[in-house]
């Protein structure tokens, strides 16, 4: 596996129009226990059982549905959907963009064709949604929306009400609560676990599964306003 790959996959389309910016980058996390997040980046994708374009499909995904990277080769990717669809297969990685950093806005934002405000503005994002980012350069941001691209500018810091939790740091505190009930079990041995991390913005709360491939799983939820992690046993803290 690549560490630190990621798939560019942007073709500048009209979005609609504009106004001024702020909102909050959540960074990369990099590689899970046994691959990288991804999200589709194309109108809809095919996950085929083999890394074969003539394969019939197995399952359709759609614009920003999530997956873990497995492994990379040969312009495919090995992807597992999830812990309760426990689907695997492949997708061609021209169509998804992998380990990425997300923006969450928090003001109605300007999207332009090109890094300059003196660029035609081609379109608007409102406040509240949150978009893929392809590429970081200087103070813009190239961002995703349904097969679309444009620029906008980085905010300047965090903007309040909306910043989260790392995930690398929820995932941390998690495994530590894991290990912690589950004493016979080695920190190498989370390996054979397929972990998730999920963050809900109404609730403000994180949802970890460890998913041991054998029917088996343990779910946590953690408070983002907290660090109190809760899990159907019991509760510990973050």
């Amino acid at each position: 596996m690549r560490k630190g790959f990621l798939v560019i996959c942007a073709v500048v389309m009209s979005l609609m129009l504009c106004a001024s910016a702020a909102a909050e980058i959540s960074h990369p996390v990099g590689p899970g226990q046994l691959g990288y997040d991804a999200v589709v980046l194309s109108k809809n994708i095919s996950i085929r059982p083999t890394k074969n374009a003539n394969a019939k499909a197995v399952k359709r995904l759609n614009y920003g549905d999530r997956m873990a990277v497995m492994s990379l080769g040969d312009g495919w990717c090995e992807v597992y959907l999830s812990e309760t669809e426990g689907l695997s297969g492949y997708v061609l990685e021209t169509y998804i963009l992998i380990d990425p950093a997300y923006i969450t806005i928090e003001e109605s934002t300007p999207v332009y064709a090109w890094q300059a405000t003196s660029a035609k503005r081609v379109g608007l994002i409102s406040k509240g949604e949150t978009y893929p980012i392809i590429r970081m350069e200087g103070n813009w941001l190239l961002i995703s929306l349904r097969g679309a691209a444009g620029w906008m500018l980085r905010p300047d810091g965090e903007a309040s009400g909306t910043a989260r939790m790392k995930t690398s740091n929820v995932l941390k505190t998690a495994r530590e609560q894991f290990l912690r009930e589950n004493s016979w079990i080695r920190e190498s041995e989370l390996n054979n676990y397929y972990i998730f991390a999920d963050f809900d913005a109404d609730t403000r709360e994180w949802t970890v599964t460890f998913d041991n491939r054998n029917g088996s799983q343990t779910v946590y939820t953690l408070s983002d306003d907290t660090g109190v992690i809760y899990d159907d046993g019991g509760l510990g803290n973050g």
